[in-house]
């Protein structure tokens, strides 16, 4: 390669790491505006019951609750609640998002079932899902079988709408390069139909994980004797608002992990997504 090449090609090549730059230094804007309103946000917080424009009983000072969140974290009875909602969260998620993908892997493969059941997925949606609570509380008992039941009625439609949706918008001129390759109908849809499908999937399935937290929560409300949201529900009662904004702090903590926990699996298995 001559040198009037290599020059030719570096000032090709810069304006991309140009636009890297700029990009790499609007992400640290952005962070350091979020970082500011953060800090905004944490200092309103501490002002605004010490001034008396807000009660502490409906918002207690800002150190007061981290103050009860050491407290909490100190008490070896939390971590046996917080065991208990953990895998009534996990229960609740893993089973919806599988009963989620199987249902709509078949509504979208099958299209006599899906016009025979989908009005009835979608009526049943289309419920409250709190007026279960207390069925499935006398059906399933106090235990956390009840709540893992709970999780999964909110968590499996996010996923099954999203892979049906995800499995019938693939291009038809894609599948039909494929039959003319002679693939069977399994290849296509391993090769070409599924991996389409993948990023609304992850996209259903992140949507699931934060309504596996809520049904486990909502669950704990109506009927528990253990649990985070047995212990938020008895501070409440207690008016302990300092140690209800402490359990708060600790869901949102529980539900952002998992979530970035499925992100960083969603960038890793979806590589050929242009990011």
């Amino acid at each position: 390669m001559t040198s009037s090449t290599l020059r030719r090609f570096r000032h090709r090549r810069a304006p991309a790491s140009s636009r890297q730059q700029i990009s790499r230094a609007q992400r640290w804007k952005y962070r350091g505006a979020s970082l500011l309103i953060t800090a905004a946000i944490l200092g309103f917080w501490e002002l605004l019951p010490r001034t008396g424009l807000v009660s502490e009983i409906v918002l207690p000072p800002l150190h007061e609750v981290i103050t009860a969140l050491g407290l909490l974290l100190q008490q070896s009875t939390f971590y046996g609640h917080l065991a208990v909602t953990l895998r009534e969260i996990m229960g609740g998620f893993l089973a919806g998002t599988i009963i989620g993908l199987v249902g709509g892997i078949g509504l979208a493969v099958w299209q006599p079932v899906k016009q025979v059941t989908y009005p009835y997925v979608v009526g049943f949606q289309a419920i409250p899902k709190i007026v279960f609570a207390p069925l499935f509380i006398a059906w399933f008992g106090y235990g956390e079988g009840s709540k893992v039941v709970m999780g999964i009625a909110i968590a499996f439609f996010p996923v099954l709408i999203n892979t049906l949706v995800g499995l019938e918008s693939v291009p038809t001129d894609s599948v039909k390069l494929m039959r003319s390759l002679r693939a069977t109908s399994l290849q296509i849809f391993r090769k070409v139909s599924f991996p389409h499908a993948l990023p609304l999937i992850f996209a259903g399935i992140k949507q699931a994980l934060t309504y596996a937290v809520i049904g486990a929560l909502v669950g704990e409300f109506v009927g528990a004797s253990a649990g985070l949201g047995y212990l938020l529900d008895s501070y409440n009662y207690q008016l302990r608002i300092d140690y209800v904004f402490a359990l708060i702090v600790v869901l949102a903590a529980i539900g952002a992990a998992l979530y970035f926990i499925v992100e960083w699996l969603d960038n890793r298995l979806i590589y050929w997504r242009e990011q």
